[in-house]
C-alpha cells in the first residue's frame, strides 16, 4: 500500500471573475458604450500584442478618453491605481491619471495624488501646470456662433442674417450649427453653398457644427441625379470641403459634373479652425505649413478618423527630411482610428528608410499611441 495518497489529476483552474477586457485584443469601445458591455464591432483593426508600459486598466482608459469619455477614463484610473496591482506599479498610469486631472483644473485632486505618487514610487511627482488660456479660448471674443433652423429656404432673408453678418464683417472665427436644419428647398440650399463658398474664399474660419442630418438629406436627394437641382449638389459639396473630405468630394464632383453636363467644381478646402469641428469627420487643426527650415511639424486639436488632413501634411512634411518630428504637445485628444492612421503613415514613413520622432505626447495619448502599436523608441524629450 502507497504511504502517500496519489495526487489528484490536474484540473483546468476555474475562469477569473469577470474584468474589461484588455484593449490589446484588439477591441474599443464606442463613444457612450461601457468597456465591458461593448461587442467588437472594430475586431479587424489589430493592436500590438506587447506594450512596455501598459496595463488593461491604463489601456481601457486610453480607450475610453479616445472615445471623448475623460470622467470614466479618469474614474477607472482613480479605482486602478488604488486596487488593481498592475495598475499600481504602472507609473504611465499614474502619470496619465495625472493628465486627465490637470486637463479638468483639478488641483487639489492632482495635489493629493502627488502625495500618493511619491510613496508608491519614492521619487518626484509631476508638478502643477497652471493653465494657460488656449488659442481656441483667446479668440472666442473675436468670433461668434450662428444656427440655421427649420427649413432652408432661399427667399427668407431674416434666416440668412447672422451668417451674413460674420462674412461680410470677415469675422475670423465663428461657428454655424446646422443641427435644428430639418428641411431644405433647392433655393435655400443653393443660398447657403453660395455662403459658405464666399466665406470659405474669405478666409473665415468656420467651424461648421452638427450637419449629419442635413448631409444625410442631400445625399437621399442626390441620388435623384438632376431632379435634386444644382442646389442640393452644390451643398454637399461645399460642405464636403468643409469637412476637408478630398476623396469623397472628387468622386462627387465627376457625378456632379456628368449630372448637370458641366465642368466639375475645383477642390478649395477652407482654412481650419483649432481644436474639433462636431459633427462629420473631425479633424485636427494644424497651423500654417511649415517652412523647409522647420525643426518639427506641430499640430493641434483633435486627430480623429482615417482620412484627417493633418496626415497628409506629415507625409508631405516628410518628403524633404529623414528626422520626422512631430509635435504632439497640442494635441488634445487622438481617437482610435486616428491613433491608427497615424501608426499606419509612420510605417510608410520608415519604410522609406526615415525616422520618426514624437515629442509632446501628454501620458494618455502616449498610452493610447502605444497600444496602437507605435514603439516606444518614437517617442522622445524635446530639447527646447
Amino acid at each position: 500500500m502507497a504511504l502517500f495518497s496519489k495526487p489528484p489529476a490536474k484540473k483546468s483552474e476555474p475562469p477569473p471573475p469577470p474584468r474589461p477586457a484588455p484593449a490589446r485584443q484588439g477591441h474599443v469601445p464606442p463613444a457612450g458604450a461601457s468597456v465591458i458591455d461593448w461587442l467588437p464591432a472594430y475586431a479587424s483593426i489589430e493592436v500590438s500584442q506587447a506594450n512596455p508600459g501598459l496595463c488593461d486598466v491604463l489601456e481601457n482608459a486610453a480607450l475610453l478618453y479616445a472615445g471623448g469619455q475623460a470622467d470614466p477614463a479618469r474614474a477607472l484610473l482613480e479605482e486602478g491605481v488604488q486596487s488593481d496591482n498592475d495598475a499600481k506599479t504602472s507609473p504611465l498610469a499614474w502619470l496619465a491619471l495625472f493628465d486627465l486631472m490637470q486637463r479638468c483644473n483639478d488641483r487639489t485632486a492632482f495635489d493629493h495624488l502627488a502625495m500618493q505618487y511619491v510613496v508608491q514610487f519614492e521619487r518626484s511627482a509631476p508638478a502643477w501646470e497652471e493653465p494657460a488660456p488656449s488659442a481656441a479660448t483667446s479668440v472666442k471674443p473675436q468670433g461668434g456662433f450662428v444656427a440655421l433652423t427649420g427649413k432652408l429656404a432661399g427667399d427668407s432673408a431674416t434666416q440668412w442674417q447672422g451668417l451674413r453678418k460674420f462674412i461680410e464683417s470677415r469675422t475670423p472665427h465663428a461657428r454655424l450649427d446646422l443641427s435644428g436644419v430639418t428641411d431644405f428647398d433647392d433655393s435655400g440650399a443653393a443660398t447657403l453653398a453660395s455662403s459658405l463658398a464666399e466665406a470659405r474664399r474669405a478666409g473665415i474660419v468656420l467651424t461648421v457644427e452638427r450637419a449629419e442630418k442635413l448631409r444625410k438629406a442631400l445625399e437621399q436627394a442626390t441620388e435623384l441625379g438632376t431632379n435634386a437641382g444644382q442646389g442640393a449638389w452644390l451643398l454637399m459639396l461645399e460642405l464636403m470641403q468643409w469637412h476637408h473630405e478630398l476623396d469623397a468630394f472628387d468622386n462627387r464632383a465627376v457625378d456632379y459634373a456628368v449630372a448637370f453636363e458641366v465642368s466639375p467644381p475645383s477642390w478649395e478646402p477652407p482654412l481650419r479652425a483649432a481644436g474639433k469641428p462636431a459633427g462629420i469627420a473631425p479633424v485636427v487643426a494644424p497651423p500654417a505649413k511649415p517652412g523647409l527650415d522647420a525643426e518639427s511639424l506641430p499640430c493641434t486639436g483633435v486627430l480623429s478618423g482615417s482620412s484627417a488632413p493633418y496626415l497628409a501634411q506629415l507625409l508631405d512634411f516628410s518628403h524633404r527630411r529623414q528626422l520626422i518630428v512631430v509635435d504632439m504637445s497640442g494635441i488634445e485628444r487622438v481617437d482610435f482610428v486616428g491613433a491608427g492612421a497615424l501608426l499606419n503613415a509612420i510605417d510608410k514613413i520608415e519604410s522609406q528608410r526615415k525616422t520618426v520622432h514624437i515629442v509632446g505626447a501628454s501620458p494618455i495619448i502616449r498610452a493610447l499611441l502605444l497600444l496602437i502599436g507605435i514603439s516606444p523608441r518614437h517617442f522622445v524629450k524635446s530639447s527646447a
